[in-house]
């Protein structure tokens, strides 16, 4: 299965600046990078023309483990990418914990 990696820095962190704890795995912010992570993807996969012609979703989001410990989260959830005459869903993961500065997050999501 492949593994997708993505920081979040700049305005998606500047959100969190003063902010204490991990964005949950249903948070908004959260939500945001995953789908910008499968846009990223298809870029890589030479799909950059199907980009703007989808819609892309995240459904049925499930906690499925908090180590509070380190405040990280491990998440399941179904990726919808919606075209005019085609949907596909994912079954994805995806992991969210944050860095050492607390001001930014990391983002782990597999299935892509």
């Amino acid at each position: 299965m492949k593994k997708i990696n993505s920081l979040i820095l700049g305005i998606i962190s500047l959100s969190f600046i003063g902010c204490s704890s991990t964005p949950k795995c249903s948070d908004a912010v959260t939500k945001d990078l995953v789908i910008d992570i499968a846009k990223n993807e298809l870029k890589e996969q030479g799909l950059n023309s199907l980009i703007s012609k989808l819609q892309f979703e995240i459904e049925a989001i499930r906690t499925t483990k908090h180590d509070k410990s380190i405040d990280r989260y491990e998440c399941a959830a179904n990726f919808k990418m919606i075209g005019n005459d085609d949907l596909r869903t994912l079954p994805i993961t995806y992991t969210v914990e944050s860095t050492d500065k607390k001001d930014e997050f990391y983002v782990d999501v597999y299935g892509f």
